[in-house]
């Protein structure tokens, strides 16, 4: 469903990024792990043009893209295809839970109101927000601000949901609800790449786990084999913090 290759990325001298591909199928969830500056984020990043690679290139359901050669629709084809959570969330802050899900679909895909606010108030109801639609962002907890990105994402329907570290900015009791909600999508067979620290979740819920550091792919295999049984030394060094259940 989605292939990438050969990715490469610098900002200016530094080589962030340094050959990294990977492939993901249908309802798969890939999790990507690494220490801080490892480029992690940046791929991700660089996934969905919020930053764009040197060289590369990302095919989804048959559609390739090649770095450094996309057209603005291109880039706009491939936005289509996929949403994104961010830890900061990216609400905006003048509208409301609803009006903030239904803003790609009206503004990027065409639905009319009644589409998008029929489509908000069901994506309310599962992630279990449903008497929260006329809430502005700062009468939110920050776990709530999640789920709402979360909805706002999924509401396109994409082909696949990119996470970058959507835990990262909230108190440690709310991020269960954010965890519980990212399993309810995986069961409802949405593919997802997820940059995290939440070992548990990586553990729990991957397909897949990637361990990056500087720039490249040390080391990838089931969460079994890359908790359990890790082959590489850079990746053991990393682990050996973590302990999972």
């Amino acid at each position: 469903m989605i292939e990438v290759k050969d990715v490469h990325k610098s900002f200016n001298d530094n080589e962030v990024i340094k050959g990294v591909s990977l492939s993901l199928n249908e309802g798969e969830v890939v999790t990507i792990l690494g220490p801080s500056g490892s480029g992690k984020t940046t791929f991700l990043r660089c996934l969905n043009f919020l930053e764009e690679a040197d060289s590369g290139s990302i095919t989804v359901n048959d559609h390739e893209v090649v770095f450094g050669q996309a057209s603005a629709n291109d880039v706009l084809q491939l936005r289509r295809s996929m949403g994104m959570v961010f830890q900061n969330y990216a609400l905006f802050l003048n509208k409301t839970a609803k009006q903030n899900i239904m803003e790609p679909m009206v503004i990027v895909h065409g639905y009319s109101t009644q589409q998008a606010e029929a489509r908000a108030e069901e994506l309310l109801r599962v992630i279990g927000l449903p008497d929260h639609g006329d809430y502005y962002p700062s009468q939110l907890s920050g776990g709530q601000k999640q789920r709402i990105g979360i909805a706002r994402a999924l509401a396109v329907h994409p082909t696949v949901l990119l996470f970058d570290e959507p835990t990262a900015a909230l108190d440690p009791e709310l991020v269960g609800e954010v965890l519980k909600v990212m399993k309810a999508v995986k069961d409802a067979g949405v593919a997802m790449i997820v940059v995290t620290h939440e070992m548990q979740f990586a553990y729990e819920v991957s397909n897949r786990v990637i361990f990056m550091a500087d720039g490249v792919i040390v080391e990838e295999g089931t969460p079994q084999q890359i908790f359990e049984s890790p082959q590489e030394a850079r990746t053991k060094t990393f682990l050996n913090r973590f302990t999972v259940n």
